[in-house]
């Protein structure tokens, strides 16, 4: 099914600047049927990621000067803070919006690392202040730019556990997991996830089925729900702009019920892993409103 809508890797030195633009922000701030227990029915679920009630646990909408802050954001793996900034929105939609800037010729942090390519996009892992979760609803807004050219694909942010969940390290049901999603060829939707049945790089869940356009602001909900170790009844599910698109389920994100939920990794960049993913010309995404919710 497809739903039309309008509208790291480290060269040291890379690295370095990453963390070293993080530290400068936060200081620069005024301070198949599933069987489980550990969530409810795909019904309920659905509820859940559309109804007006849910019970919201943690927002953000760029409006204070100590966003990232709030955010809980953590020194590993962040780079790029020097291509987001927190704007008015033009649009009038929202009060705040997140720009992130993919200048020409960037891509993935490999391809900048390998070849000098400028640093496009941005990445942060943040635990948001709150608990780790079995499962969490993510909700947030996107915007591409309105001569934004989709090339190959890249990355747009989703939620993650553990450390090993980005970067073509497989995790082992043990140590991370992750649900970004991804942008395709021609605006092409999907999820990209890290789970310990992905080989060499992320599992791509429903590729097209649904398609982003530039110009206009798209939402996206993604309700996770972790797997009970030792049963294949983890979930994914994804609204965009209120219509239910895709749900996957007997899904392994872990092993233990030590591994959780920890947060959103916003992680944004054009790639792939080689320049043939790169943006020809200067483009940005806008983000906005996001939120977490728990799943009833």
């Amino acid at each position: 099914m497809r739903l039309l809508v309008s509208n790291f890797l480290t060269n040291s030195g890379k690295t370095i600047l990453g963390v070293a633009c993080l530290g400068l922000v936060l200081t620069n701030c005024s301070s198949s049927t599933l069987t489980r227990t550990v969530a409810l029915s795909s019904t309920k679920q659905e509820v859940a990621a559309n109804s007006k009630d849910h019970t919201v646990i943690w927002s953000s909408g760029f409006e204070a000067t100590n966003f990232w802050q709030r955010w809980g954001v953590r020194k590993r793996g962040a780079w790029g803070l020097q291509n987001t900034k927190a704007i008015k929105d033009y649009s009038g939609k929202f009060s705040r919006v997140l720009r992130v800037r993919y200048p020409a010729g960037s891509a993935s942090p490999t391809v900048t690392n390998s070849n000098g390519a400028p640093q496009g996009g941005s990445q942060v892992f943040a635990n948001l202040g709150i608990p780790p979760k079995d499962s969490l609803r993510l909700s947030y807004y996107v915007r591409f730019s309105k001569d934004f050219d989709f090339v190959k694909g890249g990355k747009l942010p989703g939620l993650f556990g553990g450390t090993v969940n980005n970067g073509r390290k497989i995790p082992d049901g043990t140590n991370g997991f992750s649900t970004r999603y991804m942008w395709r060829r021609n605006g092409d939707g999907e999820v990209y996830a890290y789970l310990p049945s992905s080989h060499e790089h992320g599992t791509s869940i429903g590729k097209g089925n649904w398609r982003f356009q530039p110009g206009t602001w798209h939402h996206l909900e993604q309700v996770v729900v972790l797997n009970q170790p030792g049963k294949a009844n983890g979930q994914i599910q994804v609204w965009v702009d209120g219509k239910k698109v895709l749900t996957k389920n007997e899904l392994t994100f872990r092993t233990t019920n030590a591994l959780k939920i920890e947060g959103i990794l916003f992680s944004t960049f054009f790639g792939g892993g080689d320049s043939s993913w790169a943006t020809p010309k200067d483009v940005y995404v806008d983000f906005a409103n996001f939120s977490v919710s728990l799943v009833k």
